[in-house]
């Protein structure tokens, strides 16, 4: 019996299944940190995350790091840790008495590290050596940089990179002026450059005090150059970078574009909204002026959105109006690849941009001329809906725990956590401890987001070749 002759290629389709696996998997072996980074680089973002945060405890932990020496107890060094690599500025202590130079150095480095993103910081370094950049390297940073694409990574981390040292050190040198008005020439460079990183980062962390920012309540100079680079880490590094290069509104990405219409209508809704409600209604702007009503209005609000934290009042009393305008701009937050947390503007701008087509008539979400796709509309909706459940929760465990605290108050202090904003009315020294390890969880969940904790425990599944018979429910 002859053999029939093989065709052009017949030799690579009928080899036997395993000899082609072996063929196709010639490869060098990849270990297990690699083939992570590539199939699940997102949980290898958020477990740099987790252990920057238990590293920094650890050395809270350190005498050296606490005013007095001896160990810091564990509950105030990972709350102190968590609260400043999520940029939140939450604390359980007053940063400027109960920390050393060491531990403040600490803190400061933490919220740095936080806010760039320590995976970032490692592949910078990486960069500055020479390393050359393999596919696991390049998914990570990708995924760090909250990037939708793999195709020059290396100079959009170059850039961020760069542009956030250049920011913070500029911060500091402006700040060196006003700080020279509280602090002696040759001791104001730390605060300047403390603060200067502070701000940048929306971390709200001082060392000036126990109130904040309300000694420094009519310097208008050292508030003005805080809410600018506040509005800068908030708004985002894309929109930073696309801004200079673009010029024009009406050549902007329409990311950009939701960016800056959403964010400026915040700020301004919110000034207007917290201006009424205090002029009329609260005695927190008593001892201003006509034009510092006004100017402390507009700082407070701004520090809210951008979740940056910094208060020139005092947040115990405000009205119950003001305090809901805070928790919207709190849990609102800032902008997504920014340093700020909450569910991000441009989730919300995707929502009302829904709701707007909606009810104009549209079967698509549009916005600017451009149709927002399906699956981001779907995106928005689940951050927005387990964002809430997080809220919710961690406000019931707080309540059973602490049933003497306002509700409102609980409220408040939970939103905060979240949205990385670190205002307070000053409740959160009164939680129970359990209260207070629910607000660290918060706190981590509100920097990593509700959407990636439920991405990376969520298993993907294949689409389906069918799809079951549609059917209407009542609503309204």
């Amino acid at each position: 019996m002859t053999e029939e002759p093989r065709k052009i290629g017949d030799r690579f389709i009928h080899l036997p299944l395993p000899h082609a696996i072996g063929i196709l998997d010639r490869r060098p072996r990849r270990g297990y940190f690699s083939r992570l980074a590539i199939t699940n680089p997102l949980l290898v973002s958020v477990l740099g995350i987790v252990l920057l945060m238990i590293g920094g405890g650890f050395l809270l932990m350190l005498p050296i790091a606490r005013t007095g020496g001896g160990i810091t107890p564990p509950l105030i060094a990972f709350f102190t840790s968590v609260s400043a690599v999520s940029t939140t500025g939450l604390t359980l202590v007053t940063t400027a008495t109960y920390w050393t130079p060491f531990g403040q150095a600490v803190i400061c480095g933490l919220i740095f590290l936080g806010g760039l993103g320590l995976v970032t910081a490692v592949m910078f370094i990486m960069w500055l050596r020479g390393v050359r950049f393999t596919l696991h390297d390049r998914f990570l940073t990708r995924e760090a940089m909250a990037s939708g694409q793999l195709g020059g990574l290396l100079r959009l981390l170059r850039n961020v990179v760069l542009l956030d040292i250049s920011i913070t050190i500029i911060g500091a040198l402006l700040n060196i002026l006003p700080f020279q008005h509280y602090y002696t020439q040759g001791t104001a460079l730390w605060p300047a450059l403390f603060h200067s990183v502070s701000s940048f980062n929306t971390a709200g962390f001082d060392i000036v005090g126990s109130t904040s920012f309300v000694p420094f309540r009519n310097d208008t100079i050292l508030l003005s150059i805080a809410t600018i680079e506040a509005v800068l880490g908030a708004i985002g590094f894309s929109v930073l970078l696309e801004v200079p290069k673009v010029h024009k509104f009406n050549r902007f990405s329409l990311d950009t574009k939701l960016v800056l219409v959403t964010t400026i209508t915040l700020y301004l809704l919110g000034t207007i909204g917290m201006f009424i409600a205090e002029y009329f209604h609260g005695a927190s702007l008593t001892d201003f002026s006509f034009g510092g009503k006004i100017f402390t209005t507009f700082f407070n609000a701004l520090s809210a959105s951008t979740t940056t934290g910094y208060a020139t009042i005092n947040f115990g009393q405000i009205t119950i109006q003001t305090l809901i305008i805070i928790v919207v701009l709190m849990f609102v937050g800032a902008s997504t690849g920014s340093t700020g947390g909450g569910i991000k503007v441009n989730t919300f701008a995707i929502m009302m941009a829904t709701v707007w087509s909606t009810l104009r008539g549209r079967k698509n979400t549009e916005s600017f001329g451009r149709e927002i796709s399906h699956g981001q509309v779907l995106r928005a909706t689940i951050v927005v809906v387990a964002s809430l459940i997080v809220v919710v929760i961690a406000v019931i465990l707080i309540m059973a725990s602490s049933p003497t605290i306002p509700f409102e108050r609980v409220l408040f202090e939970v939103t905060s956590a979240f949205g990385t904003v670190g205002l307070s009315t000053e409740a959160l020294a009164n939680f129970s401890p359990l209260g207070q390890v629910v607000i660290i969880f918060v706190m981590f969940i509100g920097r990593v987001t509700p959407l990636s904790v439920v991405m990376i425990f969520a298993r993907r599944k294949p689409y389906p070749l069918y799809r079951f018979p549609r059917e209407g429910i009542l609503m309204g």
